[in-house]
């Protein structure tokens, strides 16, 4: 079960990480795009999302490391990195788009 679990969890972070990259990548080109005295300051917003997407990525491969006994709790905060940076990507995505409406 606990082998069925890690992998479920490996495949789910591979996607959530692709996704977020994609978004991110359409993010930016959106700011690139915009006309605004603004910009500075979505880019330091592009910034801190790809600094979040680095700690996500760092938690997932802590996850990917643990061993069985560390693996709940590493699965635990990567899976709230995960979260705290697709929220970020929500929010930043849905200001911009409020913005370019």
């Amino acid at each position: 079960m606990s082998r069925r679990n890690r992998q479920a969890f490996d495949t789910l972070s591979r996607d959530l990480v692709l996704r977020a990259t994609d978004r991110m990548e359409t993010l930016r080109s959106m700011v690139e795009r915009a006309d605004s005295d603004r910009r500075e300051t979505w880019e330091r917003t592009l910034d801190r999302l790809r600094g979040l997407n680095n700690r996500a990525i760092a938690r997932i491969e802590a996850a990917h490391l643990a061993d069985d006994d560390a693996w709940p709790f590493a699965r635990a905060q990567a899976d709230q990195a995960m979260m705290d940076l697709m929220r970020a990507l929500d929010d930043f995505d849905g200001h911009l788009r409020l913005i370019a409406a």
